[in-house]
């Protein structure tokens, strides 16, 4: 079964984030890495533990003649130490050479203490919570085990680049002296910038296939077995629908138990009128909830279904693969007998909603 706990906290990379406890965190000025600590695009070759909230006055990066705007990661470390630590393997680095100056706006939009302090008594005030005297901001922080650090890099036609890390569990952004705080998602808006970049016309994006054959035993929903595919969540942004862009073209797949196996029977590929499919997918990918008035939240579309090693094994089984208009995959795993359940590489044991069923059979029949 896929725990849903284990679900929720994957990070950008695909690590699995774990809370571990609250970390008071002092205010002093934070110095950036050395020339050698940097390749050529600005980008860092080592983990940094860079933390405080000190902070002068200024915009947090120059605007004027900037070219390129990376969105660096390296991968943490397992071991903790005093300055730089190099990184395992390389991360997956994204540069932004289109919407430049709108995602400079945005980074030299973050706030400063002040504005941040006065933008989260207010949002207490609207959720009827009392804002305490002191918010404390970036200095009481989360300890998450992120398995990658974030950081943007801004390369200029006659400058050196500038880098600007981030501390996700302080919620700050650290850049040369300054110290602003991660309000409105910058890495969000960065990611649907770039989703927009690499998007391509939908006649040029290949249809999925559907493999001939599934192992009833590949989708028992173990914890051995591979998880859906899901080639969108390199690009996915934290608070990013399932499918974030719009899709090029979606194929549906119903198989049905022959032995071990579960067999192609019926499939179906669609290209026009995809944006309600997108629509009924990302909500059969959504969990959700209801927190009551003493803060305990319930899920309300789970399903007691698909359970490990089931007494009864899937014999009836949809799977849309769903491209975008970037070129990645994502697979929606639809149950439908002994019980019907939707799963996903974000979420599992969600309920079937009826509109979703009605759409495959329309594809594929009854």
């Amino acid at each position: 079964m896929i725990l849903w706990r284990e679900r929720i906290g994957r990070g950008l990379a695909g690590g699995v984030v774990i809370v571990l406890l609250l970390a008071a965190t002092a205010s002093y000025p934070v110095e950036m890495p050395a020339a050698w600590f940097l390749e050529a695009d600005g980008c860092p070759t080592a983990v940094m533990d860079v933390r405080g909230t000190a902070d002068r006055p200024g915009p947090l990066v120059p605007s004027e003649g900037a070219v390129l705007v990376t969105l660096c990661e390296l991968i943490t470390p397992l071991r903790y130490g005093p300055g730089p630590l190099p990184s395992p393997r390389p991360g997956r680095d994204r540069s932004l050479s289109t919407h430049v100056a709108e995602m400079i706006a945005i980074l030299n939009a973050l706030p400063a203490r002040d504005e941040a302090e006065a933008e989260a008594r207010a949002e207490m005030a609207t959720e009827g919570r009392t804002p305490p005297d002191d918010l404390h901001l970036g200095e009481v922080c989360v300890d998450v085990g992120y398995g990658e650090q974030l950081s943007f890099a801004v390369r200029y036609r006659d400058r050196p680049p500038v880098l600007l890390v981030l501390d996700r569990n302080c919620g700050l952004v650290h850049s040369a002296g300054r110290t602003r705080f991660l309000r409105g998602q910058p890495v969000d808006r960065f990611l649907s910038f770039y989703r927009d970049q690499i998007a391509r016309d939908s006649d040029a994006v290949p249809a999925p296939t559907c493999p001939g054959k599934v192992a009833v035993a590949e989708i028992d929903n173990r914890p051995d077995p591979e998880f859906p595919e899901d080639g969108m969540a390199r690009n996915r942004g934290r608070t990013d629908r399932f499918l974030p862009s719009p899709l090029a073209v979606v194929t549906a797949c119903r198989y049905r138990a022959d032995g071990d196996d579960l067999r192609l029977r019926a499939h179906r590929v669609v290209r026009d009128g995809l944006e309600p499919v997108r629509a009924l997918l990302n909500s059969a990918a959504t969990i959700q909830s209801v927190t009551d008035d003493r803060g305990t939240t319930d899920f309300v579309n789970r399903v007691d279904c698909g359970r490990p090693r089931a007494a009864t094994p899937v014999s009836r089984l949809d799977v849309v693969w769903a491209a975008d208009t970037t070129g990645a995959v994502a697979e929606t795993r639809i149950w439908r007998t002994p019980c019907q359940a939707v799963f996903t590489g974000t979420a599992a044991e969600l309920k079937a909603e009826p509109a979703l069923l009605d759409r495959l059979d329309s594809w594929l029949g009854r």
